[in-house]
């Protein structure tokens, strides 16, 4: 899928910026080409279908080159950035693609360090002289055969109640979340600030809907209040997203941002105080939104909601996605009752990866459990209330 969708967003949109990261900037155009060409490389060393790449990138151009690249040759990519290079420690990769100082010298794998220092910039405002150890300048191996179960991207839950855990997504999640996001839409993308580092689920599983709808994706080294509003500023972005923690620290910096159309919320539960001291400093819609990362889709409020719905819910099912809520022994509690909620639709993960097992995420019937407490009111919305016993 990834392969095609590059191909395609290559030849509609050509020189627009795919990721830009800085003065830094990489048009769709050079993702395809550049991608290949590390494909053909990646192929050269011995990479092969299922094979496991892990990229310990910091986030930027050469991130979204690489995981494209496995993708195109069927690779899987698991992507731990920079900042917990512990988690290589539960992966079993046929190739790491690192940077200097990032990681320890490691015996017994196969290591590709990229020069990131940046010089000069390229015609095409990208210079792949980074990638010079890793690129062919020949095609890569041809498309092979569609397989929905195949393996894509290993991405990690954020490890706020334990380890985190290598969560598995194929080419079946990744086609159902960008059926969801994009369905038959080209070029409806605007740009947005990525509010989390690019191996993450918001950005892992829905690099197809960005590269059908052609939007642009600024990333920053690391996110903080000063970084993200300066991105906001100088490239005119109407959409303000993030955790609610990140949403506080915005407000708390108390700067205009006159060209704000939208707030999501999205990572955590937000608090009523919040969703309105946003509404009222901005003056534009804010909505609520819920997913866990094993689930791939979620709940969220819509622009158009009724204001107090974002103040007190996560909203309603998005279109293909169905919620349960359970109690102990797997029942349905009575009405507006809290119990745990599960998610199910065409996007749930295929698995974990590592040493967690599958058979605690999942109930017999396909729902997996979020590990979150909330009810369902009469009108549909989802009310969270807490953590379940897990």
């Amino acid at each position: 899928m990834l392969r095609m969708l590059t191909g395609e967003a290559a030849r509609r949109f050509g020189g627009r910026a795919a990721v830009v990261a800085g003065s830094v900037r990489l048009s769709f155009a050079d993702l395809d080409l550049l991608s290949d060409q590390v494909a053909a490389g990646l192929a050269h060393r011995g990479t092969r279908i299922g094979d496991l790449v892990v990229l310990a990138l910091p986030d930027g151009p050469e991130f979204v080159i690489c995981y494209v690249a496995a993708a195109k040759i069927g690779a899987v990519t698991a992507g731990i950035g920079t900042r917990r290079p512990e988690l290589l420690a539960g992966l079993d990769p046929a190739l790491v693609i690192t940077a200097p100082g990032v990681l320890p010298r490691t015996a017994g794998l196969d290591v590709v360090r990229l020069p990131l220092a940046r010089g000069g910039r390229g015609p095409g405002g990208y210079d792949p002289v980074p990638l010079t150890g890793l690129r062919r300048a020949e095609p890569p191996p041809p498309p092979f055969p569609p397989d929905p179960s195949r393996p894509v991207v290993v991405t990690f839950t954020a490890g706020r109640t334990g380890p985190p855990k290598g969560v598995l997504f194929g080419d079946r999640q990744l086609e159902a979340i960008r059926a969801h996001g994009a369905g038959l839409r080209w070029g409806t993308g605007d740009a947005r600030l990525v509010p989390h580092p690019l191996g993450r689920l918001g950005f892992a599983t829905r690099l197809p809907v960005f590269l059908q709808t052609g939007r642009t994706c600024h990333v920053v080294p690391e996110w903080s209040p000063e970084a993200a509003l300066q991105v906001i500023r100088e490239h005119g972005i109407g959409v303000l997203q993030g955790s609610p923690d990140q949403l506080s620290r915005i407000l708390d910096a108390d700067e205009d941002l006159p060209g704000l159309t939208l707030i999501l919320s999205s990572g955590a539960p937000a608090a009523p105080e919040l969703i309105r001291a946003l509404r009222a400093r901005y003056g534009v819609p804010v909505c609520n939104r819920y997913i866990c990362t094993e689930a791939g889709l979620g709940l969220g409020t819509r622009p158009d909601d009724p204001p107090e719905d974002a103040e007190i819910s996560v909203g309603r099912p998005r279109g293909g996605v169905t919620v349960s809520i359970r109690d102990a022994a797997g029942r349905a509690p009575a009405p507006e009752e809290p119990g745990e909620v599960f998610l199910r639709s065409d996007a749930v993960m295929s698995g974990y990866v590592g040493n967690s097992p599958d058979h605690a995420a999942f109930a017999r019937d396909g729902f997996v459990r979020t590990g979150d407490r909330g009810y369902i009111d009469h009108t549909g919305r989802l009310h969270l209330v807490g953590r379940a016993f897990v």
